[in-house]
C-alpha cells in the first residue's frame, strides 16, 4: 500500500491542491451586472486564444427564459435570467433558473409588470447575494427571491412608492445589492435613490432630490481613500451617496458638459454604469453625447472633469477599460474606438466592414464583442492602434435584437438570444 505521506505522494498531493487554488482563483461566479465594478472585464485564464470556423463549442442551449435583452448572473452552479411571457391575457416579467451544466430549467417565478412600450422585453440583470436573487422589473418593481427554490420573499413597487419619473425607455436599471440594502433609483420630484432593507424591502433612507428623469444606469459601489460611496447618475446628473445615511454628497451637470458649445439634441440615453479606477471615474454616453472622466478629490467629496471625448459614444453597449485605454463601440458614426484614458485622446476611430455597434467585454487579455446589428460575437486582440479580429462565429437561435452583454464565467461564454440562453466552451 502506498504510503500517502511518502516525499512523492507529498509532492503530488501539494501540486494537486496548487491547481486546484489557482484554478479556484482564475475562475469566478459573475453575482451582477457585468461582474465585479460592473467593468465587463472578467478573471478567467487559460481561454482559447482563436475558435474553429464554426466558433468555440455549444455545451447546450435552453428556450423559455422569455423576452429579454438582459445578462445572466451565474453564482453556485445556477444560471438566472428575467423574461417576459404571456399570462392571463397580459404580458409578465419572471425569472429563470437553470442548472449550468446541462441548462435544465429549475424554477420560474413571476413577479413584475414588464415595460409595454417600446423595446419590450426584460432589462434588468439579477443579482445573487448571500442566497437571494434581486431583480427589477421594466415598470420598477424591486423583488427578492430565495435563490434554490425561487419562492418570491418580498416586492415592492419603488417607481410608485417613490414618484419616480422615467425616461422613454422604462426602467432598465439592475439591482445594487449589499448586507444591508437594495439601491434603486427612480428619479422624479421626490427624490434621486433609495435604499430598500433586503430583508423586508422597507425604506432605509432617500436622497435629495435632483428633479430629474431616471437614467437607465446601474449604480456602481465604490472605496476610494477608505471613503465608501455608490456612484449613480439621472439622465443629466452623475452623484455620490454616503451608503450609510443617504447623504448626496456630490452632483455634477455632465449632460450640461458634454453638449457645451454643441447644437445637439439630448436623449434621455444614458445607459452605461460608471468605472471607476484610483479616485477616477469614467462616463460614456450614446446619441454623439460623447464621453467624459472625472477625478475625485482626496475624501470624495467633489469631482473634477479632467476631460470630454466626443468620438466614444457608447450606447447601452458597454466599454471596457483596459490598462490605460478604453475600447468601445459609438452609436451613430458605428465606429470602433480606442482612447488614451489618460489624456482623453483618441487613439483609433475607424468604421469597420462586417462590425457594428456591440456589446463588448474582456478576459484573459482577449476583448469580445457581441455585434448589435448581425449577430456575431468576435474575439479581438486589444490593440489601441487598431481593430485586429482572430475570429468570430453567428449567433442565430432566438430572436429580437442581438443586445444581451455576455458573460465569462468558469471558463464558459453565456449569453442569451431573446427566449434562447446559450453556452459556449472557451477552455483550452
Amino acid at each position: 500500500m502506498t504510503n500517502i505521506f511518502s516525499p512523492v505522494c507529498r509532492l503530488t498531493f501539494g501540486l494537486s491542491l496548487t491547481l486546484v487554488l489557482v484554478n479556484h482563483a482564475v475562475a469566478e461566479d459573475v453575482t451582477q451586472w457585468r461582474g465585479t465594478g460592473h467593468r465587463g472585464v472578467y478573471k478567467e485564464t487559460g481561454l482559447l486564444k482563436t475558435w474553429p470556423g464554426d466558433g468555440p463549442p455549444m455545451l447546450w442551449k435552453t428556450s423559455g427564459i422569455g423576452a429579454g435583452y438582459s445578462s445572466p448572473t451565474i453564482v453556485n452552479g445556477k444560471i438566472y435570467f428575467t423574461g417576459i411571457k404571456d399570462a392571463g391575457g397580459g404580458k409578465v416579467e419572471f425569472m429563470s433558473c437553470l442548472d449550468a451544466a446541462k441548462g435544465k430549467i429549475l424554477w420560474q417565478t413571476e413577479y413584475g409588470s414588464p415595460w409595454a412600450r417600446q423595446y419590450p422585453a426584460a432589462r434588468t440583470t439579477p443579482t445573487v447575494s448571500d442566497g437571494e436573487v434581486f431583480a427589477i422589473s421594466g415598470n420598477g418593481e424591486v423583488a427578492k427571491f430565495n435563490a434554490e427554490t425561487g419562492a418570491l420573499l418580498w416586492k415592492v413597487d419603488a417607481k410608485k412608492t417613490f414618484g419616480g419619473t422615467n425616461g422613454s425607455w422604462g426602467t432598465a436599471e439592475s439591482p445594487l445589492v449589499d448586507d444591508q440594502a437594495v439601491y434603486f433609483t427612480p428619479g422624479g420630484p421626490q427624490t434621486t435613490m433609495v435604499a430598500l432593507d433586503r430583508k423586508n424591502g422597507r425604506t432605509l433612507w432617500k436622497t435629495k432630490s435632483l428633479n430629474d428623469k431616471a437614467s437607465y444606469v446601474t449604480p456602481t459601489p465604490i472605496r476610494y481613500n477608505n471613503v465608501r460611496q455608490i456612484i449613480g447618475a439621472t439622465t443629466n446628473y452623475v452623484f455620490g451617496v454616503n451608503p450609510a445615511n443617504g447623504d448626496m454628497v456630490w452632483s455634477v451637470n455632465f449632460a450640461k458638459i458634454l453638449d457645451a458649445g454643441r447644437t445637439i439634441k439630448r436623449y434621455d440615453i444614458l445607459v452605461n454604469s460608471l468605472v471607476h479606477r484610483d479616485g477616477k471615474l469614467f462616463l460614456s454616453n450614446g446619441y454623439n453625447h460623447g464621453s467624459m472622466m472625472f477625478q475625485l478629490n482626496k475624501n470624495a467629496t467633489k469631482a473634477e472633469v479632467l476631460w470630454t471625448n466626443q468620438d466614444l459614444c457608447s450606447q447601452h453597449h458597454g466599454f471596457v477599460w483596459l490598462d490605460d485605454f478604453i475600447f468601445g463601440t459609438s452609436h451613430g458614426s458605428r465606429k470602433w474606438t480606442c482612447i488614451n484614458a489618460k489624456t482623453g485622446k483618441t487613439v483609433f476611430s475607424q468604421r469597420l466592414n462586417g462590425v457594428g455597434q456591440g456589446q463588448v467585454i474582456a478576459a484573459d487579455g482577449m476583448i469580445y464583442v457581441y455585434d448589435a446589428e448581425r449577430g456575431n460575437v468576435i474575439l479581438v486582440k486589444p490593440n489601441p492602434n487598431s481593430f485586429d479580429e482572430v475570429s468570430r462565429f453567428p449567433i442565430r437561435d432566438g430572436q429580437q435584437e442581438h443586445w444581451c452583454h455576455p458573460v465569462i464565467a468558469n471558463g464558459t461564454l453565456y449569453l442569451r438570444h431573446g427566449d434562447v440562453a446559450l453556452t459556449y466552451n472557451l477552455k483550452q
